[in-house]
């Protein structure tokens, strides 16, 4: 059975940090080499130095992570809380078109799933390198760093009292992440009443699959050590919870870039995609038309020298198309059409193979036009009944099929074991 909690978090004390935009940051998986420069100039205590540490001093960027953590708790740079709490989060933040929005959740512990539950359910596949990485920070800090994206569902909105304290007091912090986002933080007390709550429900991930990897790996890792212990704090993880009926809840699509394939003939592809899809030249902006299609599936491509087309699936059996070794759930994703049916089955690639990744559609479109890639293609939003119901029948997606922002910031709330 799910359990959610509240924790004694640690807590950055501004007096002697400073301001919290110069902390705060998103997460370790989106900040480039470039970001991580800037962000480690803003202070000695931006959590860069955490989650993505050096070497220094002979020691390994592990051990360095470790030696940071004990000597800000030393400081007073950290401060853990005295009872068991929730972390009310308020992003606000704008969308590709401009429009302001407001998204809210909150910081718990929740507990691992033991062997066989299927209490917290992904959508994305993961990877050894990056879950090594993680643990081996894990070991070293002995805390959980940044927290896993969950989603809830709360159609009666059961969870308004707590969240509506944040209109009740100012913010405990604020602070501007460096992806423009406004992250604002309250404390509250954890009632039972949300822990009842959330008895006989099913958490999905949004963002996080290998943090979440990591913390089981650690949790099992410390069992085996101290088989005779009762339940520890290892035995749970820091999540980030929003409903996933939040107005503030955006699902951004990841465009692809597709160098021109060897032998590539524009006229005969999209003749032989006739066979599946209405296609139609596009002589305005293909993304923002795209993102307005209400066929059941709708993508654009931008080919080099030939133009903008929309891409709308026909009445046709997915199967023909997308084979039987996937479900329903699957085949549903316009990103699986996509990746299966297009770049495998109309091109011929083989599964897997390279491209670049953009969330820009704007950047995506023009690097099509002006010949620095063969191919774009944009794509449209994933919705979250989608991610749900892949998660739900453990059909996990093809990589970056959804981009959720803003990011959960790091540096809210850590948990400490």
């Amino acid at each position: 059975m799910l359990h959610v909690q509240g924790f004694r978090g640690l807590r950055f004390n501004p007096e002697k940090t400073g301001s919290p935009d110069r902390v705060l940051t998103p997460p370790y998986d989106v900040i480039s080499p470039q970001q991580w420069e800037r962000l480690a100039a803003e202070g000695p205590y931006n959590m860069v130095h955490l989650m993505l540490p050096t070497a220094r001093g002979g020691r390994d960027k592990y051990q360095a992570a470790s030696d940071s953590l004990e000597a800000w708790l030393a400081e007073g740079a950290l401060f853990q809380d005295a009872n068991p709490s929730f972390y009310l989060l308020r992003q606000r933040f704008e969308d590709v078109e401009g429009a302001t929005h407001t998204r809210r959740g909150f910081f718990a512990a929740v507990r691992l799933p033991e062997e066989g539950e299927r209490l917290i359910l992904g959508h994305e596949r993961t990877f050894p390198k990056p879950v090594e990485d993680r643990l081996r920070l894990m070991e070293a800090t002995r805390a959980d760093l940044e927290p896993v994206f969950g989603l809830y569902k709360d159609p009666n909105h059961a969870l308004a009292p707590m969240l509506n304290q944040m209109d009740k007091r100012p913010a405990d912090i604020a602070a501007t992440t460096m992806d423009g986002a406004r992250a604002e933080l309250w404390r509250v007390d954890a009632p039972d009443s949300v822990t009842e709550f959330f008895r006989g429900q099913t958490l999905y991930i949004a963002d996080g699959h290998h943090r979440f990897r990591t913390a089981c790996l650690y949790r099992d890792a410390m069992r085996e050590k101290h088989p005779e212990a009762g339940p520890q704090a290892h035995d749970y993880v820091m999540m980030g919870l929003v409903a996933l009926d939040d107005p503030g809840l955006k699902i951004y699509p990841t465009h692809r870039l597709l160098p021109t394939p060897e032998g590539f003939d524009a006229k005969a592809f999209l003749r032989t995609l006739k066979k599946w899809f209405d296609i139609e030249k596009e002589e305005n902006d293909l993304a923002v038309t795209v993102r307005r299609k209400r066929a059941r599936c709708a993508l654009g491509v931008a080919i080099h020298g030939q133009g903008d087309f929309v891409l709308s699936l026909k009445d046709v059996d997915r199967i023909d198309l997308l084979g039987d070794d996937h479900g329903p759930a699957w085949r549903d994703l316009d990103v699986a059409v996509l990746h299966r049916g297009i770049l495998e089955q109309v091109l011929g690639l083989p599964e897997g193979a390279v491209f670049g990744y953009e969330h820009d559609a704007r950047r995506a479109l023009e690097a099509a036009h002006a010949g620095e890639t063969g191919l774009a293609f944009i794509l449209r939003s994933t919705r979250a009944d989608q991610i749900c119901a892949c998660a739900d029948t453990n059909e996990p997606m093809p990589q970056k099929s959804t981009y959720f922002f803003p990011k959960l910031p790091s540096g809210g709330v850590l948990y400490h074991f």
